[in-house]
């Protein structure tokens, strides 16, 4: 089930997109937790406007991705069956990285409201999150390099 090389071109374009846009959360939000630490509580007001708005863009980059991953796995490679076996360790990567970012999202309310365990159960997680996202860019690189 072969396309065209422009086509395949273009997913991989915007797959690149959305891994951006997802890597841009993760380092918004860590520069963003070190000016909040050291904030006052006004600028902390002001300034925790920016975490839900960052993970917009981190959402909408989550969903290009699988939606571009997804649809190069059958257009390019015909399914997963065809997949060497470091993109299954790379799929996994993505699937429990999917998992971490609904996890920081259950804590949306609890981060809102000030909760001082619901930040740092979300701050984990994104490092988590982020040693995942690392993770399953280089096992992409291992698998199609």
């Amino acid at each position: 089930m072969m396309e065209s090389a422009d086509s395949i071109r273009a997913l991989v374009v915007l797959h690149f997109l959305g891994l951006a846009m997802g890597f841009s959360t993760g380092f918004g939000n860590m520069v963003m937790a070190g000016i909040m630490a050291k904030a006052t509580p006004d600028e902390r007001r002001t300034l925790s406007k920016f975490p839900p708005a960052i993970a917009r863009v981190g959402d909408i980059g989550l969903v290009l991705l699988w939606v571009t991953g997804l649809t190069l796995v059958f257009m390019k490679w015909g399914g997963f069956g065809e997949m060497p076996g470091l993109f299954h360790a790379k799929l996994t990567a993505v699937v429990l990285m999917t998992l971490g970012i609904g996890f920081v999202h259950s804590q949306a309310k609890g981060i809102a409201a000030g909760d001082p365990g619901a930040i740092a159960r979300a701050q984990t997680a994104g490092k988590i999150i982020f040693v995942l996202a690392v993770t399953a860019v280089t096992l992409a690189v291992w698998t199609f390099n």
